[in-house]
């Protein structure tokens, strides 16, 4: 009886010593395993989250500095040829009072319009047909023969004394019936003769030119190209 519970002592040391030991190994780390350890790292670098600063309400960011807007310069160039898109009397007698108070003689300039025959020499409109009628037959015995009467239009019941391609011919024609005795006649363009161009002469300063094209108003010129 006495060994039987020896035995059972002995057994029981056993199964103690064998339950510490078993504590004690569970109580140690275990060893990793390197399972493709290079792809862990790898993906480690791929995936790790960017970091974004905030930048607080208070502090905006500072402005791009803006390019230097580039300096203006005036043309130099100075124009020879403008243009309007009609011309009546008012306009003819502007254009050559701004041009002599530079200086610029009239054989300098010449002013073209755009129909072929687009200066006359008149008579302003008389009263009615019957008045016109009357100067014609006084201007006939002077020893006018190139004389018609103006029958409608906004000129209606003047008097036409010839029709001219340049200015300075039709003031020719002026001034040879006023030898005649030919009394009001006046030279200028014809109604509706399109398009005029002023052409100043090379040989017109620069100076002369400056500040020409301003101050007309309602009636301001375009550059144009001269021939």
């Amino acid at each position: 009886m006495g060994r039987l519970i020896g035995l059972l002592l002995l057994l029981n040391g056993v199964i103690l010593v064998a339950g510490l030991s078993m504590e004690h190994v569970r109580a140690q780390p275990a060893k990793l395993v390197d399972f493709n350890a290079d792809k862990v790292r790898l993906l480690e670098r791929v995936e790790r989250p960017v970091v974004v600063p905030v930048v607080s309400s208070d502090t905006a960011p500072a402005a791009p500095a803006s390019a230097p807007e580039p300096t203006m310069r005036a043309a130099t160039v100075a124009t020879r040829c403008w243009s309007w898109p009609g011309l009546d009397v008012d306009l003819l007698g502007e254009i050559e009072t701004r041009l002599r108070a530079v200086g610029i003689a009239d054989s300098h300039f010449d002013l073209q319009l755009e129909k072929r025959l687009g200066w006359w020499v008149y008579l302003p409109p008389f009263a009615d047909a019957g008045a016109a009628q009357a100067a014609i037959e006084a201007a006939r015995e002077k020893g006018v023969k190139d004389i018609v009467a103006v029958r409608g239009g906004v000129m209606a019941h003047a008097v036409s004394l010839g029709a001219f391609p340049t200015l300075a011919k039709a003031r020719t024609q002026l001034q040879a019936l006023r030898a005649l005795g030919v009394q009001g006649a006046m030279a200028g363009p014809r109604p509706n003769s399109g398009v005029v161009r002023l052409i100043l002469a090379d040989n017109v300063p620069d100076a002369g030119l400056v500040g020409l094209g301003k101050d007309w108003g309602k009636r301001a010129p375009l550059a144009c190209a001269g021939n």
